[in-house]
């Protein structure tokens, strides 16, 4: 997925505003991605960071922890010196940046951004119980847009005076409503 460089900053610039950092040369990088556009490009907002050929892990003081951490090749750096030179000196590389600050979810500018981590999709961590939910809640869409489909066509049949259609769609309109009525329950 490619996420347009105007949201990315729009999220650094509220997240830098709006979020507390223990270090403050956290929220200097941050503007620094934020004015930069040729690396912003390959900043791709991720969770798991640490998962990724080379990860960027920012927190914010309420979730506790190391505030600024950059795992290249399962090597992890700590000093922000030593980061942004790397961010800096290597910045035709993808870099994925994992926020970590509380209510993430939340937050309409952080979800516009986050992307797929490629090395640790989500989907790939669902538990049986919301597979099936996600399973159920496509089925339904699909019959809605079924039952929809069939509303429209009784009403061209209506318009049409095909007596005939009218019956056989309002038969199927009733079936789905049937299925869609005993899912429920």
């Amino acid at each position: 997925m490619n996420i347009n460089v105007q949201e990315k900053k729009k999220f650094l610039n509220w997240l830098v505003s709006t979020v507390s950092f223990s270090r403050r040369e956290v929220s200097w990088v941050l503007n620094y991605l934020a004015n930069h556009e040729a690396i912003l490009n390959n900043v791709h907002f991720v969770e798991g960071a640490a998962l990724t050929d080379r990860g960027l892990s920012v927190r914010s003081t309420e979730i506790g922890g190391e505030p600024f951490v950059l795992t290249i090749a399962e090597q992890t750096f700590f000093d922000i010196d030593q980061i942004f030179h790397e961010i800096r000196m290597n910045w035709k590389k993808p870099l994925y940046l994992e926020c970590l600050f509380p209510d993430a979810w939340s937050h309409a500018f952080y979800l516009a951004v986050l992307e797929d981590n490629p090395n640790d999709r989500w989907n790939d961590h669902l538990d049986q119980e919301m597979a099936e939910n996600v399973q159920r809640f496509l089925s339904e869409e699909e019959t809605q847009t079924k039952i929809d489909t069939l509303y429209r066509q009784i009403d061209m049949a209506l318009e049409d005076g095909d007596r005939d259609a009218f019956l056989a769609l309002s038969d199927e309109v009733n079936r789905y409503l049937l299925q869609q009525k005993e899912g429920s329950h």
